[in-house]
């Protein structure tokens, strides 16, 4: 199915037919278990409302890629938009000096490696990220992601927030501790 039309728009789409979790394949997962497994990835560190809408909202495309394969992509566009907002937000929570808040994404992640929010190979993966995002920002043509790239980047993509939230709370109380003992 490439057309949505309004006859097939709750049909699955048939390019997913392929796909399993273990690969390409003639064997598949019922649209029940593709739904049922990018459901299952839930945010479990409190996050401010308007990220959670966010993922939510990725999310909900992944879901409905079962429906419409490009949704997929769409849904991992949404991801990285997720990840780079949840990245400012978490890093403004770690109190840095308000000019830092303006900076580019690259140099957060610069400050966040530099203060110890996150380690060597967690910047390395915040810096694959962001470098896929401007990927799928900036592409030249058609370009489609499948359900395995969207179930491995929400897995990916919450693991490193919700890691980095952690982290930049830490980091704040340890400061406030710090200037209260002063």
């Amino acid at each position: 199915m490439t057309k949505l039309t309004l006859e097939n728009h709750l049909e699955r789409d048939t390019r997913l037919d392929c796909w399993s979790v273990h690969g390409i394949g003639p064997y598949s997962h019922s649209t029940d278990d593709w739904v049922k497994m990018v459901l299952d990835v839930s945010l479990e560190v409190d996050l401010p409302p308007f990220l959670v809408e966010m993922f939510d909202r990725a999310q909900a495309s992944m879901v409905y890629g079962c429906y419409y394969y490009p949704l997929f992509t769409l849904g991992i566009e949404e991801l990285f938009r997720f990840g780079e907002s949840a990245f400012r937000e978490a890093v403004k929570e770690a109190e840095p000096c308000s000019s830092l808040n303006r900076k580019r994404y690259a140099d957060l992640q610069k400050w966040a490696s530099e203060a110890g929010l996150i380690d060597t190979a967690t910047a390395s993966r915040w810096n694959a990220s962001r470098r896929l995002r401007n990927s799928v920002s900036h592409k030249d043509g058609a370009f489609l992601l499948g359900p395995n790239d969207a179930l491995e980047q929400l897995d990916i993509t919450k693991e490193l927030v919700e890691s980095l939230f952690i982290n930049c709370r830490d980091y704040a109380r340890r400061n406030l501790r710090t200037q209260i003992n002063e």
